[in-house]
Parts: structure tokens; C-alpha cells; sequence
């Protein structure tokens, strides 16, 4: 009985070694296999981050096997990005990677000592660039900073005041905004839909302005004829045609 026992026992320990060695093999089969190369990359989220940059800060390869692609290692390195607040980073066999991105919005770029920098809310720096790139932001001009780096904060407290002005207005008319200029505080020049100039008042009324500048852009783009510029320094605003 005994004998007979430990031959039961042995012939099952076979088994399960068997079935464990298949399973290796065919682990082994599929980290080989062309089957699961990566081919596709779906990036969904980034307006302000290119594809290219995604791919580059997650050291994402084409080619590289599925099963060997660490996606929670490709997610760290991703929100170690300044740029990148959150990521989801997910397999989809046979042969594809998703990517989804939460992006820190910049709100506006600045001149400093070596370039130029992209400012997001409270001021934080998110990227800076030795030439000026074509970004859907606008310039905020009369004002620079120096001794800034990617991660540190402006302390210019003309420049939050800005900022906090263009975190509070919608996406649309963020974009349609070229520049903001502060050289005279007591009268802010925002310049939009074409480089036309809208006088808003003195900066620190730029917090009451923020309902009345998405009508004007708004109403820029919906104009048939030229404008020369838009007076909104008061509660209603008045546009003046160009000759």
C-alpha cells in the first residue's frame, strides 16, 4: 500500500513538473515571438507634448518585445516629466502599447536669461527652450526673469498676477491669446485672433477682466470686419474698425 502510495505521489509531482516546464516553454515562446513586437503606439491626452517627446521620456522603442516592456517602469519615468502630471500606460496584444496622458497645462511663456521658459500655475517652470518655439500660449511680454531652471518657481509677483489671470480663462481663449503685455502695469495690452490689441486696465484689476476678455475674443473671432483694437478697460467694451 505504501509503495503504491509513493508511486501515486510520484506520478503526480511528474505531472505538475511537466505542465510547469509547457507553461515556461510557452512563456519563453511568446518573449521571443515576433507575434508580440511592438508595432503601435496610441498616445492619447498630449496637446502640448509631442508624440516623439512621449516615446523619447519613456524610453518607448518600436520593435522591442510586449512581454519584456515594464509599463509601470515606463510610467514612472513618465511622471518624473514636469509636463506630465498623470500617465496610464497599458499592453494591447498582440502588438500595441496605450499611452494616456494628463498634461500640467503651461498657461504662458517668458523671455529669461538663456531663453525661454514655459510657465504653468504658480508659476512653476515646466520647460525651457534656448529659442523661442511656436507654442498655443501667449508671450508675456514686459517682464523677464533670470536664474530660473526647469522646476523652480517664479517669484515676480507681476507675472502671477498673469498667471492667475490666464489659469482662470477658458481653453479656447487661452489659445487665441498671442501676448500679454505688462510694461505699463497701470495699462495691460493683451493682443489676440490676429494680433489685434485689447486695452484691459491696470494689472491688478486683471482678476475682474477674465468674463469680459472671453467676449472680446470670442467676438474677434466672429468679426467680418477688420478691428484695430478693442477698449475694455471698462465694464462695456467698445471696438474700433480699421480705416
Amino acid at each position: 500500500m505504501e509503495s503504491k502510495k509513493h508511486k501515486t505521489i510520484s506520478q503526480g509531482s511528474l505531472i505538475s513538473m511537466v505542465a510547469a516546464l509547457f507553461i515556461l516553454l510557452g512563456i519563453m515562446a511568446c518573449a521571443i515571438s515576433p507575434v508580440f513586437v511592438l508595432k503601435d503606439v496610441e498616445i492619447k491626452g498630449n496637446t502640448y507634448i509631442s508624440n516623439e517627446d512621449i516615446m523619447r521620456i519613456g524610453s518607448i522603442t518600436k520593435g522591442e518585445n510586449l512581454f519584456q516592456l515594464k509599463t509601470d517602469d515606463v510610467k514612472k519615468t513618465l511622471v518624473k516629466d514636469l509636463r506630465i502630471e498623470q500617465a496610464t500606460v497599458q499592453r494591447v496584444f498582440p502588438s500595441k502599447l496605450e499611452i494616456d496622458i494628463v498634461e500640467r497645462v503651461p498657461l504662458a511663456m517668458i523671455a529669461c536669461d538663456y531663453g525661454y521658459l514655459e510657465l504653468g500655475q504658480d508659476g512653476i517652470v515646466l520647460d525651457a527652450h534656448r529659442s523661442l518655439r511656436d507654442m498655443p500660449v501667449p508671450m508675456i511680454n514686459g517682464a523677464t526673469v533670470s536664474n530660473l531652471f526647469v522646476g523652480d518657481s517664479a517669484g515676480d509677483e507681476n507675472v502671477l498676477q498673469v498667471l492667475a489671470f490666464l489659469a482662470r480663462l477658458d481653453g479656447d481663449t487661452l489659445k487665441k491669446i498671442s501676448e500679454i503685455n505688462i510694461t505699463d502695469t497701470s495699462n495691460v495690452l493683451l493682443y489676440a485672433a490676429g494680433s489685434v490689441q485689447i486695452k484691459i486696465g491696470p494689472l491688478q484689476e486683471l482678476g475682474s477682466k477674465v468674463d469680459i476678455t472671453e467676449s472680446v475674443v470670442k467676438e474677434l473671432n466672429q468679426a467680418k470686419h477688420p478691428i484695430e483694437y478693442v477698449d475694455a478697460r471698462f465694464e462695456a467694451y467698445s471696438v474700433k474698425l480699421r480705416q
